[in-house]
C-alpha cells in the first residue's frame, strides 16, 4: 500500500492564512506592518525565483517586502553596509540573506545582522539562545519540518527519529526539536557504518544529506513518517535525497520532492518575521 503524502503546499497555505490574520491584527492594533528585507547576490546559489516567490507570498499576506538584487562581483564590505543599512530601517522588522558566492564570507554578514531581524534564525546569538531553550528564532527549515510531522498526526513522543545528516541550519536544530518532543534521536551521515540497518529503525526519519536518491525503501522501516529536506536536479527532473517511488511503497507518510519541505520554507521564513514583530 502506497504512503499518505505529506503535502507541504497545503500545510503551508494553511499556516499563511493565520500569518494573514495575524498581520491585520498587527496593523489595526499596533499600526505596524511587517517588513522584509530579502538581500540576493547573483550567483548560480542565489536563487532569484525563490526570491521572487517570497515577495510574491508576502504581498498575498500584507507583508512589506523588498528585494535587494546585487552584482555578482559585489564586494562584501558592500553586502555588510547593506545589512546594517536594513538593520536600522524602521520599515525592515526581518532581513533573509540568501546564500552567498564563494567570495563573500558568510559568516561575516551573518554577524553583521541584527539578531532580532533574524528570520532564518542562524545568527549565532539566536541559535545559542535556541539550544538552551529560548525559542522566540527557531531555524526556520527545522521549524517548518516539525509542522509537516505534527500534519500527519503521528505522535512523536517516545518514539525513536533518526536523521541522515547533521548540519547546523538543519539536522542538528531538528535533532534538538524532537528531543524536545521525547523523540530518542538518532544521527547518521556520510561516515556512518551500516546506516540502513539504523534508518530501519525510525519511527520519523528525516532526511537532509544532499545527495540525490540515497535512501531507498530498503532503508526505510515500514509505516515511517519520511520527511525528505533534500532538492537536487537530476536530467532536468527535481528529486529529493529519498528514491521516492520505492519509499513511497514502505513509509506511512512521506513527502513529495517538489511539494513537501520547499513551501514550508517561504511560510516559516514569514511566520519567523512574525515573531521579530513582538
Amino acid at each position: 500500500m502506497a504512503a499518505q503524502i505529506i503535502n507541504g503546499e497545503a500545510v503551508a497555505k494553511e499556516l499563511q492564512k493565520t500569518i494573514k490574520d495575524d498581520v491585520a491584527q498587527l496593523k489595526s492594533k499596533k499600526g505596524l506592518t511587517p517588513g522584509l528585507a530579502i538581500v540576493v547576490v547573483n550567483s548560480p546559489v542565489a536563487r532569484k525565483s525563490i526570491a521572487e516567490l517570497k515577495k510574491r507570498t508576502c504581498d498575498s499576506v500584507g507583508i512589506y517586502c523588498e528585494v535587494h538584487t546585487l552584482s555578482a562581483h559585489t564586494g562584501e564590505a558592500e553586502v555588510i553596509a547593506l545589512i546594517e543599512k536594513l538593520n536600522n530601517d524602521p520599515k525592515i522588522t526581518g532581513i533573509n540573506i540568501h546564500p552567498m558566492p564563494n567570495h563573500i564570507d558568510f559568516k561575516k554578514v551573518l554577524h553583521a545582522l541584527n539578531p532580532a531581524k533574524d528570520v532564518e534564525g542562524i545568527h549565532p546569538m539566536n541559535m545559542g539562545n535556541f539550544l538552551i531553550g529560548d525559542k522566540k528564532y527557531i531555524p526556520f527549515t527545522p521549524r517548518g519540518i516539525m509542522k509537516l510531522i505534527e500534519s500527519t498526526g503521528v505522535e512523536i513522543k517516545g518514539k525513536r527519529a533518526v536523521i541522515v545528516g547533521r548540519s547546523h541550519h538543519v539536522g542538528l536544530p531538528v535533532g534538538f526539536l524532537l528531543l524536545e518532543q521525547h523523540a530518542t534521536v538518532s544521527f547518521v551521515h556520510s561516515r556512518s557504518w551500516y546506516m540502513g540497518d539504523i534508518t530501519r529503525q525510525a519511527d520519523i526519519l528525516i532526511v537532509a544529506a544532499g545527495h540525490p536518491e540515497m535512501i531507498t525503501g530498503s532503508k526505510i522501516k515500514p509505516g515511517a513518517v519520511v520527511i525528505d529536506v533534500g532538492s537536487s536536479a537530476v536530467a532536468g527532473h527535481l528529486v529529493g535525497d529519498v528514491e521516492f517511488d520505492s519509499a513511497n511503497q514502505v513509509a506511512g507518510w512521506i513527502t513529495p520532492v517538489p511539494g513537501g519541505v520547499g513551501p514550508m520554507t517561504v511560510t516559516m521564513i514569514l511566520s519567523n518575521l512574525m515573531q521579530c514583530c513582538m
